[in-house]
């Protein structure tokens, strides 16, 4: 059994090698392909230009181009190779040329346990943006979220664009039952909660079609648009602002700057980091903070402000003594590979969340009906792979692998992860210079406020609780009672030890969100203030965080924002024809041709 698992390490390390090599390949070969064919123009005019393709850009630039807007969608990335589809492969795209790789800035509070006390942020940076790196779970949220951001908007949430492809799960382990069996016992409600947007547990949703990673480039492709067009590897570095009014934007591509002009309306879709980035660096953002760096302070916003993010804890936290979970024995079975290629099922189409659900802890009950909580159950440990790939992708420190999670390398861990849904703490996002090639400084301040840590301890008691249900002890599902490195002072399972363990093992949900907040930055049309056409369509514009993972959200919004421009484009055009006919009418009655404004 051991000469087993060594060989199925190597086999993990060459196939990760390979991976990736094919991976830059691809990159290389699609940025000199756009480089030999550079035909960009300089001050070329289009009705809309849009600054990055992913979830929200992609939604706006399709809807757009179909309504006739000449339409300009500028995507800092290249194109995704074919392989990226393959949902199980998720991990291994990060920390590669298709993400941003942003890195926080090292936590006062949290994160102890990975790399220099920083939270890893992979986002995406390519064609399709983070719909193309994450791990594909479609969670609506909560009725009571959308009610506080725009009213009436709940019915455009609820009833799904037939454009997005979302799937139930193709494939799922033996623990997926068990896990809903268990929280079945412990009376909690087990329903399609995208259906009715209320609590409750069910196994995940996904962006999927036919087994493949649906992400929202493909919208792109569906149908060729003469009305839109697509320059990827162009990265917008400065929006042209003429008093009140956006003339279009400034970006690079291969080396050359160039200039867009918009008639109508500049969105930027660019995403929590780099939307905020733009806008301060073009003169948009808290007055003080830009005259640090010399920057011409055009509009004072409190943009970069109220940067809020979902956190996780619960790596490996629970232990199995039969073998339920994921094995990597059946992901590198040819069977799996000719199942997904062929038939879209199998091992290959598992993204790795496989059960989620919302619940209120007992510190909320009666504050407020909704969840603050959400259970994620991921089949496997960041042990599983021997720190191969999970490990680097999460930023985790040697030291604490080699003391805490390389021990369960040759077992079978489940992570049942608690995930903070609406955190208390909340950071900010500043430029550290004037340059647009240097990255901004990311500072979430995770766990700055204590109630949260206090939520997410009832997160793991909650965990406790599933585990001394009946159906997990007769799997033998077990807690984890490996004192996890740092906490060796406390007694373990005590609240103290605890507190402990979530501020060591601090992990991103990978939902950033608030940087340009509707209410702050933009008005819920998502107009930034005192600017005539300039709007911010993406995660950023949250002015809280949804009970759920935020894709799902960011989609719905850019679905309204699409509706918005078009309907009042329509308006605008409306009244300009009512204003001619006026016009007409008084020449034909006196004979005399009066322009009437």
């Amino acid at each position: 059994m051991f000469t087993f698992m060594k060989l199925l390490f190597v086999l993990i390390n060459i196939f990760t090698a390979l991976f990736l090599f094919y991976i830059y390949l691809e990159f290389i070969l699609d940025m000199c392909f756009h480089w030999l064919f550079n035909n960009v123009q300089d001050m070329q005019q289009y009705d809309y230009i849009i600054v990055g393709a992913g979830s929200a850009g992609a939604i706006l630039a399709s809807r757009l181009a179909k309504d006739n807007y000449s339409v300009l969608l500028l995507e800092a990335g290249g194109t995704a190779p074919i392989l990226l589809d393959i949902p199980f492969l998720a991990p291994m795209i990060q920390n590669t040329v298709y993400d941003w790789q942003y890195v926080t800035v090292p936590q006062k509070h949290a994160c102890k346990g990975l790399i220099n006390n920083q939270s890893r942020w992979p986002r995406g940076k390519v064609l399709g943006g983070t719909s193309r790196l994450n791990y594909m779970a479609y969670v609506l949220g909560h009725r009571l979220d959308y009610e506080k951001w725009f009213p009436n908007f709940i019915e455009s949430v609820a009833n799904n664009d037939e454009e997005i492809n979302i799937s139930e799960m193709r494939w799922t382990t033996g623990f997926a039952d068990i896990f809903l069996k268990a929280i079945k016992e412990l009376n909690h409600n087990i329903s399609n909660i995208n259906s009715h947007l209320d609590k409750g547990f069910m196994k995940a949703q996904l962006t999927m079609k036919n087994g493949r990673r649906w992400s929202t480039d493909k919208i792109l492709y569906k149908k060729s648009n003469h009305a839109l067009t697509i320059l990827t590897h162009a990265r917008a570095v400065k929006i042209l602002i003429n008093l009140d009014k956006v003339e279009g934007i400034e970006f690079v591509r291969f080396g050359n700057k160039y200039t867009a002009i918009a008639t109508k309306d500049v969105i930027l879709s660019a995403g929590t980091v780099e939307s905020p980035k733009l806008l301060m660096l073009s003169g948009i953002g808290p007055k003080k903070h830009l005259e640090e760096f010399g920057i011409n302070v055009i509009n004072d916003l409190p943009v970069g402000q109220t940067l809020m993010d979902h956190i996780l804890t619960g790596l490996d936290l629970v232990i199995l003594n039969t073998s339920l979970g994921l094995n990597f024995s059946d992901i590198f079975n040819p069977i799996s590979a000719f199942n997904y290629f062929f038939f879209g099922k199998g091992p290959w189409t598992s993204s790795g969340v496989e059960v989620l659900g919302t619940f209120q802890s007992p510190l909320h009950a009666n504050e407020s009906t909704v969840p603050d909580l959400q259970l994620m159950m991921l089949p496997l440990g960041v042990s599983k792979d021997n720190g191969v790939i999970l490990k680097k992708a999460m930023g985790i420190s040697d030291e604490v692998y080699s003391k805490y999670f390389a021990a369960f390398s040759h077992q079978d861990t489940i992570t049942i992860a608690p995930v903070l849904l609406h955190p208390k703490s909340s950071g900010e996002l500043r430029l550290q210079s004037s340059d647009f090639f240097h990255e901004p400084l990311i500072d979430p301040k995770y766990l700055s406020n204590e109630d949260d840590i206090d939520t997410l301890i009832e997160g793991i008691y909650f965990v406790k609780e599933l585990l001394n249900t009946t159906v997990m002890r007769a799997h033998g599902a077990s807690l984890n009672r490996r004192v996890f490195p740092g906490c060796e002072n406390h007694v373990f399972d005590t609240r103290d030890y605890w507190r402990c363990y979530i501020q060591q093992l601090t992990l991103t949900s990978y939902h950033p969100a608030g940087t340009c907040r509707i209410g702050d930055v933009v008005d819920t049309t998502f107009k930034v203030y005192n600017i005539k056409n300039l709007y911010v369509v993406d995660a950023s514009v949250l002015p809280s965080l949804p009970s759920g993972n935020i894709n799902a959200p960011v989609i719905a919004l850019a679905q309204r924002a699409a509706r918005i421009l078009i309907e009042r484009r329509k308006a605008e055009q409306k009244r300009n024809l009512q204003k001619q006919s006026k016009s007409y009418y008084v020449c034909y009655v006196f004979n005399i041709c009066i322009n009437i404004v």
